[in-house]
């Protein structure tokens, strides 16, 4: 009786730590599919070969001495324990699914039994005399069994159904072989081929699908490879369209000085010149803040504003901006004055609102013909008590665009190539930032276009609608003479041109080539000796940055003075990291006269 005890005592102390650890693999499983534990489980035919090798074990451990009779009892609990997980994680398998709650199901049911075997005694124990036998509830455990085969067939069937012919005819021989090999265990009970073609089917099972992911593998890395070699492609295109570009400009400059130089004593030549050389200047500006932009952009460096302001102005700024431009091109600019636009003060990025539009119109303006007219209206999509959304339709007699080009207008680096638009200088950027910009916005943007005949684009933005009353400025006069300003400039170049610039309006200005020298100078001046002090950023010995703190950080009365940063550094980052430094402002280079006075006045009122 005690070889008995302990023989049914080892049975079912095996059958409750293997239960236990069986559900805890199972919630790990579901938990994550990261781990190799899990990994391990969905190649469900390892659990298969235990159960096999352990069933066959059990057959030929009948014949064992009593000795041995408890790798028997070990054999026969890994048997029972895991026989109801084979047919789920062969279905899970098959299905591609991640294990679920719901499969969880037919194994806690099978837990269940296990453990109420312990108590009842009477689905399957060990008599007197050491022989495993099953009991009168041993059906139990067979429902349990059976569920999880109809469980795994179906799962079979439905994934067959959604496979191509040739996985269909693999599943649907890997079923017929579980089939047979169930019919056959059923009538020869001493068989003992079930587990064995299970085991089988599963690594069958496991093997199609690894080759098939590698497959797609081998496809996805040919499609990224291909990808990348257009993405290559395009930017070496980029490349030499945006060297002919930037080369373009610098010519006209460098021809225009030349002949300025060779006509000094010709007025009408010089301003000539002068006026050309402005405006290959400004286009080679405007190329390259396209590239500047569209970098900001793909990298998510570009911040959107939240300010008031009017948005009529903005739009009819950007139709006087134009006129020119356009009355120079033989173009007509129509537009409906903004009447539409029944809540002008509104909330959002004026900055980018204008570009958009001015990119959208120099467009039409620049790819229309002699005689020809651009057109916009302006309209109310949708308004709530907040927010209003506006239209913007902007339609031009144009040379118009073919339908594979539209397809990818908004595409960085993209230029159609026509004989005669090739020829309109451009970046091939500004639709991709208006694009980027509009949907930053919550906006949305859309073009149709015929060649030849023209382009209607049509731009929805939403704003937030300011509430607050307006209260307008009288714009005085305001005198700088006399006002004493700080310099600190590192180029020798753009110092002699800002202090110019000062000096013209009455400044007396002090220059430092760097911020060490500035900070020098600043604490060895009386207080409030310097009523301003422009700072560049990027210096040698200490930068602009640096010395806005140590100014701060000083013991002087006056450590609070306006100190406004004027720098080629024009991101919005950069006017973050200014700002946080503890300067007043951030002029970005090439300086706007009018933007730059209109700033200096807002600090010295």
């Amino acid at each position: 009786m005690s070889e008995v005890f302990t023989l049914s005592t080892l049975f079912y102390t095996s059958m409750v730590a293997f239960s236990v650890v069986t559900l805890i693999v199972e919630i790990i499983c579901i938990r994550s599919t990261s781990l190799p534990i899990a990994k391990w489980f969905e190649n469900s035919f390892y659990l298969v070969i235990i159960a096999a090798i352990s069933e066959w074990l059990v057959v030929v451990g009948r014949g064992f001495p009593v000795e041995a009779q408890g790798l028997l009892v070990m054999c026969k609990t890994i048997e029972m324990i895991i026989s109801p997980i084979i047919p789920v994680s062969i279905a899970l398998s098959v299905s591609r699914e991640r294990i679920g709650i719901r499969h969880l199901i037919p194994l806690s049911v099978n837990a269940l039994i296990v453990l109420a075997n312990i108590f009842i005694n009477r689905i399957f124990y060990f008599t007197a005399n050491n022989v495993y036998v099953h009991g009168d509830l041993y059906f139990l455990y067979k429902i349990a069994y059976f569920l999880a085969i109809v469980y795994m067939f179906y799962k079979f069937a439905r994934v067959a159904a959604k496979e191509s012919s040739h996985e269909r005819r693999i599943l649907f021989i890997i079923l017929s072989m579980l089939f047979v090999a169930l019919v056959l265990q059923s009538i020869f009970q001493d068989l003992r081929i079930d587990w064995f073609v299970a085991a089988l089917a599963s690594a069958l099972v496991c093997l199609n699908y690894t080759i098939k992911d590698q497959n797609n593998t081998v496809r996805e890395m040919k499609k990224a490879m291909d990808e990348a070699k257009m993405a290559s492609m395009a930017k070496t295109s980029f490349m030499g369209r945006m060297s002919h570009d930037l080369r373009t400009p610098i010519n006209g400059i460098m021809g225009m000085v030349q002949i300025a130089e060779k006509n000094l004593d010709n007025k009408e030549v010089v301003a000539d010149c002068l006026g050309k050389i402005d405006s290959s200047n400004r286009h080679l500006l405007s190329l390259i803040s396209d590239i500047l932009q569209m970098s900001s952009l793909e990298s998510g460096a570009i911040t959107l504003s939240h300010e008031k302001f009017d948005l009529k102005e903005i739009v009819e700024d950007c139709i006087g901006m134009l006129s020119t431009s356009a009355k120079d091109r033989g173009v007509r600019i129509f537009d409906d004055k903004a009447e539409a636009i029944v809540e002008p003060r509104v909330i959002g990025s004026p900055v980018h609102v204008k570009q958009i539009l001015v990119n959208i119109l120099s467009n039409s303006i620049k790819y229309n013909r002699i005689g020809g007219f651009v057109e916009m209206k302006t309209s109310v999509l949708s308004r709530t008590e907040d927010r209003i959304t506006y239209r913007f339709t902007i339609s031009d007699t144009g040379l118009g665009m073919s339908e594979e080009f539209v397809k990818k207008i908004f595409e960085p680096f993209s230029r159609e190539e026509d004989p005669v638009s090739s020829k309109r200088p451009g970046s091939g950027l500004g639709m991709s930032i208006v694009k980027e910009l509009v949907t930053l916005m919550g906006g949305s943007i859309s073009v149709i276009s015929e060649k030849n005949v023209g382009s209607v684009f049509t731009l929805d933005m939403p704003f937030e609608i300011d509430k607050e009353p307006v209260t307008e400025e009288k714009d005085e006069e305001y005198s700088f003479e006399g006002k004493r300003v700080l310099l600190v400039e590192d180029n020798d170049l753009n110092q002699e041109i800002a202090v110019y610039k000062l000096q013209e309006k009455g400044f007396l200005v002090d220059s430092a080539s760097n911020g060490k020298e500035a900070v020098g100078k600043f604490l060895s001046s009386e207080p409030f000796y310097y009523d301003l002090i422009l700072m560049d950023i990027m210096m040698p010995v200490m930068n602009g940055l640096e010395a806005t703190v140590a100014i701060r950080n000083s013991e002087r009365s006056d450590n609070n003075l306006p100190i406004i940063a004027m720098t080629a550094n024009a991101y919005d980052e950069d006017k973050k990291m200014c700002l946080e430094s503890g300067m007043d402002a951030h002029l970005s280079k090439p300086l706007e006269d009018k933007e730059m006075f209109s700033t200096i006045r807002s600090f010295l009122k």
